[in-house]
C-alpha cells in the first residue's frame, strides 16, 4: 500500500493537521513574547507607566542642562525651548541628520515626527544642500497670530 490510501488509513491526515497546529501554536506564543526578548538585548531598557503613558526619562549626567520633562509638552514652541540646548551644542547651520542623532542619543522622544513638525512651524529653515537653520519661535508670534 503506497500513496494517499496509506496515509488515510494510518491516520496520516489526523497527524498531520496535529503536528502543523501544534507548530502554528507555538510560533504564535513565540511572536506573542518576542518583545519581551528583544528588550532583554537591548542595551537601555525602557520602563513605561502604562497607566499614564509617560516616559522615565533619567537627565543625562553629563550635561546637566538637558533635563527632559516626565511628560513631553504638545506645544511645539515648549518643545522648541527643550532642543534649543542641543542645536547651540551643534552651532548655526547643521544637517538634519546631526540633529535627529543628537535628540536620539539624548533620548529625546519621537526626534523624527519633532523635526518634521520644527520644519512645518518654520523652526527648521532649509539653507540649501541639506543644511538647515534653527528659527526658535519668540513671545511676538503669538501676539501676531492674535492681532492678525
Amino acid at each position: 500500500m503506497y500513496g494517499l490510501h496509506a496515509i488515510a488509513v494510518h491516520n496520516g491526515w489526523a497527524m498531520a493537521f496535529l503536528i502543523v497546529f501544534s507548530g502554528l501554536v507555538m510560533l504564535s506564543f513565540v511572536i506573542s513574547q518576542l518583545h519581551k526578548i528583544l528588550i532583554f538585548f537591548e542595551k537601555k531598557p525602557v520602563y513605561i507607566d502604562r497607566d499614564s503613558e509617560t516616559f522615565d526619562i533619567e537627565p543625562q549626567e553629563d550635561k546637566p542642562w538637558l533635563s527632559l520633562p516626565k511628560q513631553f509638552p504638545t506645544d511645539i514652541k515648549e518643545v522648541a525651548r527643550l532642543y534649543k540646548p542641543l542645536v547651540e551644542e551643534i552651532g548655526d547651520t547643521f544637517y538634519l541628520s546631526q540633529l535627529y542623532e543628537m535628540s536620539k542619543k539624548n533620548d529625546f522622544p519621537h526626534p523624527h515626527i519633532t523635526l518634521t513638525a520644527f520644519r512645518e512651524a518654520k523652526i527648521l529653515i532649509p539653507d540649501g544642500d541639506g543644511v538647515f537653520t534653527w528659527n526658535p519661535p519668540t513671545e511676538n508670534d503669538d501676539n501676531e497670530n492674535i492681532e492678525g
